[in-house]
């Protein structure tokens, strides 16, 4: 056990299981902020949830503050596990030396404010700490993993190539959307009321958050992320961090707008983060919209012309990064060893949905070669001082993942047969859409013979293109959570998994 994985743990048993053994400061001290469409969570892992717009109105906090995280704040400090944040428990139920991203998503606030937590009211309204804000979806990229809610690229070919068909499992409900219902104001809207809220909020904001991280989307294509920054001219926040996620992948102006801010600017540090997780040519088959070397390009002049505190490439862990996440890391550390310990800096997250894209979405032999391959690097590794202690404890916790974990998530139990289907309908639908080639790209005989042997059911109906919202069913906000079900028995209500029982919204 690293003397790294050690130090986590009793920060871990100190601060977090000390007020419960399911306690995540996150919840009240970080949140995500939709605000295209009114969405919020406190962190990537569960899904996003609605914001009310009439608590808004008299509270902006309400932005963050939802009844629904009151709930889930209030079973946290009574020791129990909100079924919504399953994939921590996963990771933690593997072994006590495992550490859940309940750790890291905690550890940058301060111990005294996590002591307060438990002084406060479960449904007490919180100033978080840190805030990620997305105005709106407008992105040039269309990334394998992320959807039309997300980005206007998708949502465009949605338009022109319809949804994708013949999936088998509940992943598939991204892919048969236009996006619409994610823009229910319009693009780049003046009557947006969560906008609006924002703005309301902002002046107490700029006094006590530690950071906010603007993502999309593409920030930097977006006219709200450009008059944010007005805002903190109007409402500086010296004491604040600034951090712009962006694709790198936009014009030289844009590019030459967002180094620009960093210099002029009043916070009182930057920080930029950007995505990629492959390598060449599976990084552009893999982020759509992506050229490797222009990617790589914009990342160095960041690195070299910007006035950035630190630089972080994000890696999302998909099934198909694993072929080159080995040479990828290496790239990097080739820029540590030229710029400094921290530009770039990589930090791993494992991507849960779609679940037909996770790195356990693999056959068993792939994912053991894969798997060596990875602890090959990591044990390569072990006395590069450049290798940082975060970046390693996350590369272990993807090993134990792949080696370990058998399933991504509660609701992709018993599917392993239909989450490899969908793998294929996926990916020969997107060849065709994308002139790609997933053959050529990753020519490896144990992928392809596994690939080839894959076949669509071309029984499964087509379906029609929506533009509305995946809403859960009508009883309750339950999910598999033992409380919950208790509760649904006494009431009569027979539980059914909402994937099963999916009704179509439009936000008018």
């Amino acid at each position: 056990m690293s003397k790294e994985t050690v130090k986590l743990m009793r920060w871990r048993d100190k601060h977090l299981n000390s007020v419960s053994p399911s306690f995540c400061a996150a919840k009240w001290y970080n949140a995500s902020l939709h605000l295209g469409h009114g969405y919020t969570n406190s962190c990537h892992l569960p899904l996003p949830h609605p914001i009310d717009l009439k608590e808004i109105q008299s509270n902006p906090s309400a932005l963050h503050n939802t009844k629904h995280k009151k709930k889930v704040r209030k079973m946290m400090l009574e020791g129990r596990r909100p079924a919504e944040c399953s994939y921590c428990w996963k990771v933690e139920d593997i072994s006590r030396d495992t550490i859940g991203d309940r750790v890291f998503k905690s550890k940058p606030y301060l111990h005294e404010d996590i002591a307060k937590i438990k002084d406060n009211n479960w449904d007490a309204n919180i100033t978080p700490k840190t805030l990620e804000v997305s105005f709106d979806r407008t992105c040039n990229f269309a990334c394998s993993y992320c959807n039309s809610g997300y980005s206007t690229t998708w949502g465009k070919e949605m338009e022109k190539n319809g949804p994708y068909q013949k999936f088998k499992t509940h992943s598939a409900a991204a892919y048969h959307t236009t996006g619409k219902w994610a823009e229910p104001y319009g693009k780049d809207s003046d009557d947006n009321p969560y906008v609006d809220a924002f703005l309301r909020w902002w002046p107490k904001l700029a006094l006590e958050l530690q950071e906010i991280r603007v993502t999309g989307g593409e920030p930097s294509q977006s006219k709200n992320f450009w008059n944010f920054l007005k805002e903190i001219k109007k409402f500086p926040a010296p004491n604040m961090r600034l951090a712009v996620n962006s694709n790198l992948g936009v014009s030289d102006n844009l590019m030459d707008r967002l180094i620009k801010v960093t210099h002029d600017i009043d916070v009182k540090e930057f920080d930029i983060y950007t995505s990629c997780e492959a390598f060449g040519e599976h990084a552009e088959y893999i982020r759509g919209g992506l050229v490797w070397d222009v990617w790589r390009n914009n990342l160095i002049r960041v690195i070299e012309e910007a006035n950035t505190r630190q630089v972080i490439v994000m890696m999302t862990i998909n099934s198909l990064c694993l072929f080159s996440i080995t040479e990828f890391l290496d790239d990097m550390m080739s820029l540590k060893k030229k710029y400094g310990w921290n530009k770039p800096m990589v930090d791993l997250n494992i991507l849960r949905w779609p679940a037909f894209m996770s790195p356990l979405n693999l056959p068993d032999n792939l994912k053991i070669e894969l798997h060596a391959k990875l602890v090959k690097w990591h044990n390569d590794n072990n006395s590069n001082h450049r290798y940082l202690d975060h970046e390693r404890v996350q590369v272990k916790r993807l090993i134990d993942y792949i080696d370990v974990v058998e399933q991504g998530h509660v609701k992709t139990e018993d599917e392993k047969e239909k989450h490899f289907h969908d793998f294929k309908s996926f990916y020969v639908q997107y060849d065709k859409r994308r002139g790609k080639d997933f053959r050529k790209t990753f020519p490896y005989p144990k992928l392809i013979e596994w690939y080839d042997s894959l076949e669509v059911d071309q029984s499964i109906p087509d379906v029609k293109l929506n533009d509305g919202r995946l809403t859960q069913y009508e009883i309750g906000e339950y999910e598999v959570d033992i409380e919950r079900r208790k509760e649904a028995a006494q009431k009569g209500e027979k539980l059914i998994p909402h994937w099963k029982k999916m009704k179509m919204k439009k936000i008018l």
